[in-house]
């Protein structure tokens, strides 16, 4: 930087007691607070990080009120009645149990693959 401003004679570094009286500083302090008062579409008055939590949270909600005022899924909804967004660990045949889909005879016996719903 300073080889920089040793090699054009035409820049002069200076003090400044105050900006006031200087034309250039006074041009400066003006353009900076049209920068920061213009509405400008690419500022983000918040973090990314932040706006992500915000999104992950309006999903979640939304998520959730489907999932509480919806008409299907009950019998899965007695058991968990709150969404997440992270795996249950819960094995294969559980959620068969849990959800009523699976290779049960009322389940078949529903579809028309079976002629009963007895074992």
């Amino acid at each position: 930087m300073l080889s920089i401003l040793l090699s054009h004679k035409h820049v002069h570094l200076r003090w400044l007691k105050a900006h006031i009286g200087y034309l250039g500083n006074e041009c400066a302090d003006q353009l900076a607070k049209e920068a920061i008062t213009k509405s400008d579409p690419f500022f983000l008055p918040k973090p990314l990080s932040y706006l992500r939590y915000e999104i992950r949270s309006a999903v979640l909600s939304i998520w959730q009120d489907n999932w509480y005022n919806g008409e299907t899924g009950r019998s899965a909804h007695d058991i968990v009645p709150r969404v997440l967004n992270k795996p249950v660990g819960w094995n294969r045949e559980e959620l068969m149990f849990v959800t009523g889909y699976g290779p049960f005879p009322s389940y078949l016996h529903r579809f028309n693959l079976r002629t009963h719903d007895n074992c």
